[in-house]
């Protein structure tokens, strides 16, 4: 079956799991946040521990997505720090993977995509804010956003960091909810936001499918968030 409506669980509060399912990475630790029974399809917090490596070659059956949380990673060569950002096709080759110190990596597995391109590396931190809305219904909350993929081929997925100020609340906290035609995630990397379900702190982390109504939120203290649309 597809996933499931999430809204919203803590990360925090999930136990930590042997292995990552699909890929054979069974010496990690892992966090599923929402899964496909179907497809396989998954959302996971990954835990590297220090000492990791894989010195010999490989690839995944499946389009691998990450966001580094925390520590670091190595991944043909190139370090992958916290706030660094790629996406790596199905079947790309893995000549060489370590993490010395350990990682903790937000990471997002799709094991039926799309022609997809390679993004070998971004560091959110040196991108710029835009202040396009995602959906012109926000455009008062003055949030910004940093683009880290779209596919503009397809038009099937994107992926962003995503940051809206404090203070910031609807009047009354009336305004229309919002409905999206795509598939919503968010996981809430620093910040607060509040909304129907309660307060959604760093660690919370959402699955919308297409079509689910939500809303109004606001947020006292301004909130970061890392979204995909799919």
């Amino acid at each position: 079956m597809a996933r499931p409506l999430i809204e919203f669980i803590y990360a925090q509060v999930l136990p930590w799991s042997r292995g990552l399912p699909g890929v054979a990475r069974d010496d990690v630790e892992a966090k599923v946040l929402s899964r496909d029974s179907a497809r396989g399809d998954l959302t996971a917090v990954v835990r590297y521990p220090a000492g990791w490596s894989r010195p010999k070659a490989e690839t995944l059956p499946a389009e691998e997505e990450f966001y580094i949380l925390d520590g670091a990673i190595e991944i043909n060569g190139r370090t992958y720090a916290k706030d660094t950002y790629a996406c790596l096709p199905k079947a790309h080759p893995r000549v060489s993977a370590r993490s010395d110190t350990g990682c903790v990596a937000l990471t997002f597995l799709d094991f039926d995509p799309a022609v997809t391109e390679l993004i070998e590396f971004i560091d959110t931190m040196s991108i710029r804010w835009d202040a396009k809305a995602a959906d012109p219904a926000l455009e008062w909350m003055g949030n910004r956003r940093k683009v880290l993929r779209w596919d503009r081929q397809f038009d099937q997925k994107a992926t962003f960091v995503f940051s809206t100020p404090p203070h910031t609340f609807p009047d009354n906290w009336e305004c229309p909810t919002l409905t999206h035609p795509c598939v919503e995630e968010a996981f809430k990397l620093a910040g607060e936001m509040t909304g129907p379900h309660g307060r959604m702190g760093p660690g919370a982390y959402f699955w919308r499918p297409a079509g689910v109504p939500h809303g109004p939120f606001g947020t006292h203290d301004g909130c970061l968030s890392l979204i995909r649309f799919k």
